[in-house]
């Protein structure tokens, strides 16, 4: 009766996991790409992004196109930014630990070529080529607690049923060659160190680290009409970027497991490639005061290859004296495709004479039109299945969502004063909540050149879980997470 109902419960884990595709891309991973928010200048970034009904900057390539219309001389311009962010953590209602992510990066650089007419219909055309940031990973975060259950019970769940020779590379058979899971009967029920010790804590701790960034090369042309209708389109080539090295223990010290002193799990990954989208757009100028515009976004196709590694060392003692071993994982590689959701967005500006204006941006997004693509590059059924498996939960699990953003200018002479704010909606099922970004900025401005700077604050709770099996004891990570951006932009008319 031990053995069976042992084996169930081993059983449950394994249905709990996901198959043999490492790493295993999640319905929660496609948020990474799919959740993008166009940076690019710092005056784009001083309104709160709220740029698509205004015109006359290159950020609206990858906002509303029909921006670009809205130039009357050629332009340069170039946007370095800092990224600073911080992140608090605690497991399971542990102590705090806090990590600071700092990176200097590209937000923005462009240029604008503009042709004017005093005759005919089209006032002014313009053709603009550059780069706009979407988005940057930049993360740090540590956590360490005493809690119960262990990651080994994990490894053996994957290998339930299976001989030495069918384990994975990358979990279990790391873990088995190490010693940290073990099958002493022959029976592929795989025993470990932890086994009836469910109540016992001891030591968890993790160093997370994560870089990298989304950034479009965006290609637009737009015109004026009759200075009345501004028209454009743009194709966006995203170029992405992403890497996380996690390292986590668990550790002993008080002897509360017998044999078990220390393990270390280390997980490596790497994932680039790049995509295509198309962006059209209008404007529409009601009279010398107020603008109203609409854009669309086609879903962006991304190609993405994944590399990853791991490596597990595993310490122990059964009475003869310490013993420590470490194996490594393969290279492994996977290439897949990946569609974001499309994108409607809705906007309006209030121009007031020379003192400055009000703009605001209404972004619809339907994160549940997201999905998967595993057999681009491979005929293998499981993976079909898993892509199927996945593209179902986010289905399930997301929905659509609404970003407000809003933001005004005060002039002075040359001098620029700028305020802005976003509400950006929950993708989630069920959350209603929004997270609130606070922006500001200032900016010089000449015939010649232009010096504008702009800051951005964001604050966001997160819950990361190291590894979870069912039954168990759940790893929760409250992550709180404060995220500052400073951009300076350098523009020239030419």
């Amino acid at each position: 009766m031990k053995d069976l109902i042992r084996s169930l419960y081993i059983a449950l884990i394994v249905a709990s996991l996901t198959p043999l595709l490492l790493p295993a891309q999640t319905a929660s991973d496609i948020l990474r790409f799919s959740n993008t928010s166009p940076q690019g200048t710092a005056r784009a970034i001083g309104i709160g992004g709220a740029i698509g009904g205004l015109g006359g900057d290159f950020t609206s390539l990858s906002v509303n196109p029909a921006g670009i219309g809205g130039y009357w001389k050629s332009e340069f311009m170039v946007s370095p930014v800092f990224v600073r962010n911080n992140t608090r953590s605690s497991l399971n209602g542990g102590l705090e630990s806090q990590e600071l992510a700092r990176k200097f990066g590209l937000s923005n650089v462009g240029i604008v070529f503009t042709n004017t007419s005093d005759r005919g219909a089209w006032k002014a055309v313009s053709l603009g080529i550059g780069l706009n940031k979407l988005g940057n990973y930049e993360q740090e975060f540590f956590y360490q607690n005493e809690t119960q259950g262990s990651i080994v019970d994990r490894f053996a769940g994957r290998a339930f049923g299976l001989t030495p020779d069918q384990l994975d590379g990358f979990e279990s058979g790391p873990a088995y060659s190490s010693g940290a899971i073990y099958d002493i009967g022959n029976d592929l029920i795989y025993e470990t160190d932890f086994d009836n010790q469910d109540q016992e804590v001891f030591q968890k701790r993790q160093l997370v680290k994560s870089e990298g960034y989304n950034n479009e090369l965006v290609i637009g042309f737009g015109g004026n009409l009759k200075n009345k209708v501004l028209i454009g389109g743009s194709v966006g080539i995203p170029f992405v970027s992403y890497s996380s090295e996690k390292s986590y223990e668990e550790i002993d010290d008080l002897d509360v497991i017998p044999a078990f002193n220390y393990l270390n799990f280390n997980e490596y990954l790497t994932t680039e490639g790049g995509g295509v989208n198309l962006k059209l757009g209008a404007i529409f100028k009601l009279n010398n005061n107020f603008r109203l515009g609409a854009a669309f976004h086609s879903p962006t196709y991304l190609a993405l290859t994944d590399r990853f590694t791991t490596d597990f060392t595993y310490e122990y003692n059964e009475g003869a004296g310490d013993e420590s071993f470490t194996n490594e994982s393969p290279e492994g590689e996977f290439e897949y495709g990946l569609t974001t959701p499309w994108k409607a967005v809705a906007n309006a500006a209030w121009i007031i004479g020379k003192s400055g204006f009000i703009s605001t941006d209404i972004e619809y997004i339907d994160y549940s039109s997201a999905k998967y693509d595993f057999t681009t590059n491979s005929d293998n059924v499981e993976d079909r299945i898993y892509q199927d498996e996945v593209n179902a939960e986010i289905k399930e699990s997301y929905k659509a969502a609404v970003n407000i953003k809003l933001g005004g200018e005060l002039a002075y002479e040359g001098f620029r004063f700028r305020l802005g704010g976003q509400l950006v909606g929950s993708p989630f099922v069920d959350d209603n909540s929004f997270e609130k970004v606070l922006t500001a900025g200032i900016g010089v401005r000449g015939n010649k050149a232009f010096l504008d700077l702009g800051f951005s604050h964001s604050s966001v709770n997160e819950l990361y879980l190291p590894y979870q099996i069912e039954g168990a004891p759940l790893q929760n990570v409250e992550n709180r997470i404060g995220k500052n951006n400073i951009v300076l932009t350098v523009g020239f008319k030419i």
